[in-house]
C-alpha cells in the first residue's frame, strides 16, 4: 500500500554515508573559522569518490588542481549565483474580460504548476528514482556519487550521481546560461564543470526550500514529445493533470527522464513498461508501495492517451482577436524596449493575459457577419467594436475562416486599411466646430462644386445621385451625406486641421511625410480618399460619445506571471481630453440625424429602445461601404469590400442576406451588420443617452457681426471680410448698371450689414455693372 512521504525521513545506505553525513552537516553548520577545513573535507570527498572510480567521468588528474590547501580557496573562488529570475520558456494564456481562457500559445510545452498541484505519486517516484536522499542532503549527495560510482565500475548501466537539485542546476543553464562557461557547466562534462555545478547546487539549497526545488524542477524537466514540464506531460501521454497522476502513470513519466526517446510510450511501449516497472520497484524499496500495490501496479497496462494542448491562434475559438493580442505583444513597448525583446518575451511565454474579448460581442458580431455573407462570397465584412472612453476592443469579426485556402485568410480586416469614404465627415465637422464654425453654419450644398483653391477631380465634386440640396446646415449635411457641402467646409477649415484633427482622434494611417504627404490642396480628405482601419474609425467615433476622452486602442488590460501571479505591465491606453467636451458632443450629436426620415439610413435601421448614431460611406464607383455607428456604451466600424482590391472589383453587384444587390451603399447591407451586432452587444444592458450638441460654446457668433462692406472696392471689401474671419464670395452676376457707381465696387452683400455671423462663414458680394468677377479673395493661413 502507497505510503505518505516523509519530509525528514531518514536513509543511510551504508555505514560510510554516516562519515559524509557528518562532513557535509560540518560545512553548514561549522563555525565560521572551521569552514575552510570543513570544506576542504566535503569537496575532497567528493572528488576523491566521484574522480577515484569514476563517477564523475574525467582523468583524475584534472583534481590535483584542486586538492589540498587550497580547496576552499578554489571553492570560493567559483561563482555560485544562478540567473534564477529569467523564467523558462512556458505558455502565454489569453483570457476574456470574464476570466475564461480562449488561447494560448508557446515555443516549448511547458505550464508551470503549484506543488500542490502535483500529485504526490509523482513526487514519491521522483525521488524515489532520482534521488532518494533528496530532503537529507545539501545539494550534492557523496553517497549518491558513491553508489553510481561503484555501479558504473561494473559492467551493469550506467548511473549518474546529480542530486534533483544538480540536475535543475543544469536545466536552468541549458536554458538561461549567461557564457560559455555556464555553458560548459550546463552539459557538466569535466570535473571542473561538475565542481562548478555542484557549487551552485548547494548554494541553491540555501537560497531555495527543497519544495521549491522539487516544484521548479518538476516544471522543468524534458518528457519528450513536446512536453516540459510534469503538467504538459500528464496531458501529453495521458490527456490528465498533473494532480490526477495515478501510481503508474507517474512511474511512466519519472521512467522517461532517463531518455524521453528510448522510452516513448507511443512509439515503444514495451520498453516503457519495462523502464516504469523498475521505477514501482524503487518507490517499493523505500517503502512507498507495498508488496500487492507493487504487484498490481506492474501488472498494469500503459494504458497512454495522446492529449494535446490548442497553440497558436489557428486553433483558438476567436482566431483573429487572438492575432491582435499577439501583434500588440510583439509591438507594444509594455513588452520590451526593442523588437528583439518583444519577440524573445513573446517566445518565453510565462504570461496570464485578461484581455478585453467581450464573448457576447464576438457572438452578436460573428452572428451578423455570417447571416450577411457567407465565407466563400467575393466580398469580405471586416468588422471591429471599440468601448468608448477606453480604447479596449472588445469584438473583431469577419466573415472568413482562419487558414489558407476558399474562405479562408489569417489577414485580420479589422486592422487593414481602406478608404473610408464619408465617414471621414465628422472629423471635418469637428474641426469646424473647434475652429469656432457652428453646425449651424450653411453653405451650398450644390450638385456640383470645384473649389477654386483645392484639388478637384475634372467637372468637380459631386452629390451621390447628382441631388442639389441647396443651402443647408452641418447637421442636414450628414444626414444627407453631401460632398460638396462637406468640400465647401474643409476650404474653411484648411485640410491640414482636418489631418491633425484625425490624428488626435487617433488615426496614424493618414500620410504626414513623405512624397505622399499631405499638402493642404486636398479637398478629397474630407470624401475618405485615404485609408483607414476599421479599429480606428470605431476608435475614432468613439471620442465623440465619451466627451471627448480618445484612448489608444488594445486589447490587453491585465498581465500576470503564470509562476508567481505578479503583476506585469501592460499596454498603456494613454486616455486623455483629445477634444473638447462641447464639440465631441455636438458631433455625437449630429450622427443622430443619420438615422432620420431621408436620411442614408432612416428610422428603419436605428437601435431599438436608445439613442445612436452613425455616419455611412461609400467610396467612389461602390469600391466599399462603410458604416461607423456609436452609442455611448460602444462604438462599432463595418467594412464591406472585395479583399482583391475594389477598384478592380467594386460593389457593383453582389449576392448578400440570399439577393442579389446592384450599385451597394453602406446602407444596405453595412448598416443591417452594424445594427444587429450593437442589438445583440447591448441586450440587456440599461440604455445611455446620446451627447447633447452644444451650439454656443462651439461658436464665436455671440460677438461676432457681419461689417457693412457696401461702397467699398472689391479689394478693400474681401480684405475687411478676411480681418474679421469671414469668407468673401463673388458672385459671378454683377448688379445692374446704375449711376453714378462705377465698376469694381460693392453694391450689395448676404448677409446683410450686422446680422449674426459664424467664424468663416461665408458672406456674399454682389459688384457694380461692368466688374471683373474673376478676381479672387487674399488668401488666408490654413
Amino acid at each position: 500500500m502507497k505510503q505518505k512521504h516523509p519530509r525528514a525521513q531518514a536513509h543511510h545506505d551504508s555505514p560510510a554515508s554516516l562519515n559524509l553525513d557528518a562532513v557535509e552537516a560540518a560545512m553548514v553548520e561549522a563555525p565560521v573559522e572551521r569552514r575552510r577545513k570543513r570544506l576542504s573535507a566535503y569537496v575532497g570527498a567528493v572528488l576523491a569518490i566521484g574522480l577515484g572510480v569514476g563517477a564523475l567521468t574525467a582523468p583524475l588528474g584534472v583534481a590535483a588542481a584542486v586538492t589540498g590547501d587550497d580547496i576552499a580557496g578554489y571553492w570560493d573562488s567559483l561563482p555560485s549565483q544562478l540567473p534564477l529570475a529569467k523564467s523558462l520558456p512556458q505558455h502565454t494564456v489569453l483570457l476574456d474580460k470574464d476570466g475564461k481562457e480562449f488561447a494560448r500559445f508557446y515555443s516549448e510545452n511547458r505550464v508551470d504548476v503549484k506543488l500542490a498541484d502535483i500529485s504526490p505519486n509523482f513526487i514519491d517516484a521522483l525521488i524515489a528514482t532520482e534521488d532518494a536522499r533528496f530532503y537529507e542532503h545539501r545539494g550534492a549527495d557523496p553517497m549518491g556519487i558513491l553508489r553510481a560510482a561503484l555501479s558504473n565500475s561494473g559492467s551493469g548501466p550506467r548511473q549518474g550521481g546529480s542530486t534533483i537539485t544538480q540536475q535543475l542546476v543544469q536545466n536552468i543553464l541549458i536554458n538561461s546560461a549567461r557564457d560559455a562557461t555556464e555553458q560548459r557547466v550546463a552539459r557538466g562534462n569535466t570535473p571542473n564543470d561538475k565542481i562548478r555545478e555542484i557549487k551552485y547546487a548547494v548554494n541553491l539549497e540555501k537560497k531555495l526550500s527543497k519544495d521549491q526545488i522539487l516544484t521548479r524542477y518538476a516544471n522543468t524537466v524534458y518528457f519528450g514529445n513536446g512536453a516540459y514540464g510534469v503538467e504538459a506531460a500528464a496531458r501529453t501521454f495521458f490527456n490528465t493533470t498533473a494532480k490526477k497522476l495515478t501510481v503508474t502513470q507517474a512511474a511512466t513519466l519519472v521512467g522517461l527522464l532517463r531518455g524521453p526517446a528510448i522510452y516513448d510510450p507511443f512509439v515503444r511501449p514495451d520498453a516503457s513498461r519495462n523502464r516504469r516497472n523498475v521505477v514501482l520497484g524503487r518507490m517499493y524499496a523505500v517503502g512507498k508501495l507495498d508488496d500487492a500495490a507493487l504487484a498490481d501496479a506492474r501488472k498494469a497496462p500503459l494504458a497512454v492517451e495522446r492529449g494535446s494542448l490548442p497553440n497558436g491562434c489557428g486553433t483558438s475559438t476567436y482566431p483573429f482577436y487572438c492575432s491582435l493580442v499577439r501583434q500588440e505583444i510583439l509591438t507594444d513597448p509594455a513588452f520590451g524596449a526593442t523588437a528583439e525583446e518583444r519577440a524573445d518575451r513573446l517566445s518565453r511565454g510565462g504570461m496570464t493575459l485578461t484581455t478585453a474579448l467581450d464573448r457576447k460581442a464576438m457572438t452578436a458580431a460573428n452572428t451578423a457577419v455570417s447571416r450577411a455573407l457567407t465565407d466563400t462570397n467575393r466580398a469580405a465584412l471586416g468588422l471591429a467594436v471599440v468601448t468608448p472612453g477606453t480604447g479596449q476592443i472588445t469584438a473583431v469579426a469577419q466573415n472568413r475562416g482562419w487558414g489558407s485556402g476558399p474562405g479562408k485568410t489569417e489577414i485580420t480586416y479589422a486592422t487593414s486599411t481602406f478608404q473610408p469614404g464619408s465617414t471621414m465627415k465628422p472629423f471635418t465637422l469637428a474641426t469646424a466646430l473647434e475652429q469656432g464654425i457652428p453646425a449651424t453654419t450653411k453653405l451650398d450644398a450644390s450638385a456640383f462644386y470645384t473649389p477654386p483653391t483645392l484639388a478637384a477631380p475634372e467637372g468637380g465634386y459631386s452629390n451621390y445621385g447628382l441631388k442639389d440640396y441647396g443651402l443647408i446646415d452641418a447637421r442636414e449635411a450628414i444626414k444627407v451625406s453631401s460632398n460638396t457641402y462637406f468640400v465647401r467646409l474643409i476650404e474653411k477649415t484648411g485640410v491640414l486641421p482636418v489631418a491633425d484633427m484625425a490624428a488626435r482622434l487617433g488615426i496614424t494611417s493618414l500620410p504626414r511625410t513623405g512624397p505622399r504627404a499631405l499638402t493642404g490642396n486636398e479637398a478629397y480628405l474630407t470624401l475618405g480618399a485615404y485609408e483607414i482601419s476599421p479599429v480606428q474609425m470605431a476608435n475614432a467615433y468613439a471620442t465623440f460619445v465619451s466627451g471627448g476622452t480618445e484612448c489608444r486602442p488594445h486589447t490587453i488590460v491585465a498581465a500576470v506571471r503564470s509562476d508567481t501571479g505578479a503583476t506585469l505591465p501592460t499596454p498603456d491606453a494613454d486616455c486623455h481630453q483629445a477634444i473638447a467636451p462641447a464639440v465631441a458632443n455636438t458631433v455625437g450629436d449630429a450622427l443622430k440625424q443619420t438615422f432620420t426620415p431621408g436620411a442614408t439610413i432612416g428610422p428603419g435601421g436605428a437601435l431599438e429602445g436608445r439613442e445612436s448614431g452613425a455616419k455611412t460611406g461609400t467610396t467612389n464607383a461602390y469600391q466599399a461601404n462603410w458604416v461607423v455607428g456609436v452609442t455611448p456604451q460602444a462604438a462599432t466600424a463595418v467594412w464591406l469590400g472585395d479583399p482583391r482590391g475594389g477598384a478592380a472589383y467594386p460593389l457593383t453587384e453582389l449576392t448578400a442576406y440570399g439577393r442579389r444587390f446592384t450599385n451597394l451603399t453602406g446602407a444596405e447591407v453595412a448598416a443591417p451588420v452594424w445594427k444587429e451586432t450593437m442589438t445583440g452587444l447591448l441586450k440587456g444592458v440599461k440604455a445611455v443617452p446620446m451627447p447633447k450638441a452644444n451650439d454656443v460654446a462651439t461658436s464665436s457668433s455671440t460677438s461676432r457681426y457681419v461689417p457693412d462692406v457696401r461702397g467699398l472696392s472689391a479689394e478693400a471689401a474681401m480684405s475687411q471680410l478676411r480681418a474679421n474671419d469671414l469668407d468673401p464670395v463673388i458672385e459671378q452676376r454683377t448688379a445692374p448698371a446704375q449711376s453714378p457707381i462705377a465698376p469694381g465696387v460693392v453694391a450689395a452683400q448676404s448677409p446683410a450689414a450686422g446680422a449674426v455671423s459664424g467664424y468663416r462663414q461665408q458672406v456674399r458680394l454682389t459688384l457694380s455693372a461692368g466688374s471683373d468677377t474673376s478676381i479672387r479673395p487674399p488668401d488666408r493661413k490654413q
